[in-house]
């Protein structure tokens, strides 16, 4: 099974997430009582630690093919 690009589950992806950032930013402002700056510090925090993983992710595996 080769894996090909679907633009409508891409699409679909983009959307649920846009929906889980709004309940996340509705959730943090009003139940957790946090401001503007401190939900984007955590935003920042969260982005820094996945671009790291697939950073890591992909690295690995084209030093793992070098071999």
């Amino acid at each position: 099974m080769g894996m090909e690009f679907d633009p409508l589950t891409a699409l679909t992806a983009t959307g649920v997430a846009g929906y889980v950032a709004i309940i996340a930013d509705s959730v943090a402002r009003n139940d957790f009582g946090l401001s503007n700056g401190q939900i984007r510090t955590i935003a920042l925090i969260a982005a820094m630690l996945i671009a790291v993983g697939l950073a890591t992710d992909f690295l690995g595996r084209r030093l793992g093919k070098a071999k």
